[in-house]
């Protein structure tokens, strides 16, 4: 059970009016808390725009390259798992398209510069 829900089942009991108002300013404090974290630059948050970035301008710099997520990632000394992230970023950007072709025996995922 979380906090919040744990405050909520407080509210919803209707123990008294006392416990009520308090488990009310406690989800507000809560809610301020969580709104203050998501607007905030941190250092994560930096590092992922700043390897979206270094992906786009992969892409920018190689239009016509259709590459694995391996390929991207040992061209930017980067982990696969880091590209996988920002090229999904792109993706829903429309800066970058998604697709399954095969790659030798397997069929892999491979991304592209979006036209």
């Amino acid at each position: 059970m979380t906090t919040r829900e744990y405050f909520q089942t407080v509210l919803d009991a209707h123990i008294s009016d006392a416990m009520d108002e308090a488990s009310r300013q406690l989800i507000e404090k809560l809610d301020t808390r969580n709104a203050k974290r998501a607007s905030s630059d941190t250092k994560d948050k930096r590092e992922a725009r700043a390897r979206v970035e270094a992906v786009r301008n992969f892409f920018a710099a190689n239009p016509t390259e259709v590459c694995t997520r391996d390929g991207i990632a040992e061209q930017l000394g980067i982990t696969p798992a880091q590209v996988s992230a920002a090229c999904k970023s792109l993706v829903a950007l429309g800066v970058v398209t998604k697709a399954e072709a095969k790659v030798g025996k397997a069929r892999k995922v491979v991304y592209s510069l979006a036209q």
